[in-house]
């Protein structure tokens, strides 16, 4: 038991494909972010690195970051102090999930927020997908309060499903529709490239914008 909670820790999964990961977060921190936006930042293993490399390249910038990410904040305090004090909003409620080291089940006290930028465990013609309920209500809430929705996930993420649709395909045209922009941004796999495109192809008939790294 004791080893499963190991493997099943947020730290552990952070070292999960990290290469890819670093490679999304230095991208979304160089040319995603915007000086005196106001931004969402969402649970997640590669959402926690895209944070540690926005207060290491957007130092000077003045922005107003809302997370309900734990495990993001306690590695800000411990390692960007001077950027979390200058920057960071503050952390939405709900209940505390310690696998994921977040709040669930979002109470979000604003009324929109310029953009989110959330990762997905599997993404695919079928939509975004989690393996547990409470993702589902979060991305709702998100969604609902933003204009732009970038999502991150590896290229190991791309084509699969889980047990939970978050946002199903039929939800995303219609919110693309709605004029919401919906981005991914994802890294190139190295084994069945042509099943990944096929995917990626899928995804963009969608409306999906697409950013391959």
């Amino acid at each position: 038991m004791k080893e499963k909670i190991i493997l099943s820790s947020f730290e552990y999964r952070k070292t999960l494909n990290k290469e890819e990961k670093l490679k999304l977060a230095a991208y979304a921190a160089k040319h995603l972010i915007t000086p005196g936006e106001t931004i969402f930042l969402g649970a997640g293993t590669t959402v926690s690195y895209i944070g540690e490399e926005i207060a290491r390249h957007c130092l000077n910038y003045s922005l107003k970051i809302w997370t309900n990410n734990i495990g993001l904040i306690n590695t800000w305090l411990a390692k960007h102090e001077k950027f979390f004090t200058f920057n960071f909003v503050g952390i939405v409620a709900g209940e505390f999930s310690s696998k994921n080291m977040s709040i669930i089940n979002l109470t979000l006290p604003m009324p929109e927020i310029e953009r989110v930028i959330i990762s997905s465990p599997a993404i695919s013609s079928k939509g975004l997908s989690a393996d547990n309920i409470s993702t589902q209500h979060q991305v709702d809430s998100l969604i609902k309060r933003t204009k732009e929705i970038i999502i991150v996930a590896d290229g190991s993420k791309i084509g699969k499903t889980d047990t939970y649709i978050t946002r199903s395909a039929r939800m995303v045209r219609i919110d693309i529709k709605k004029r919401k922009k919906y981005l991914l941004l994802t890294t190139r796999v190295q084994e069945d490239q042509q099943a990944f495109e096929q995917n990626i192809l899928k995804l963009q008939q969608m409306g999906i914008e697409t950013k391959i790294l």
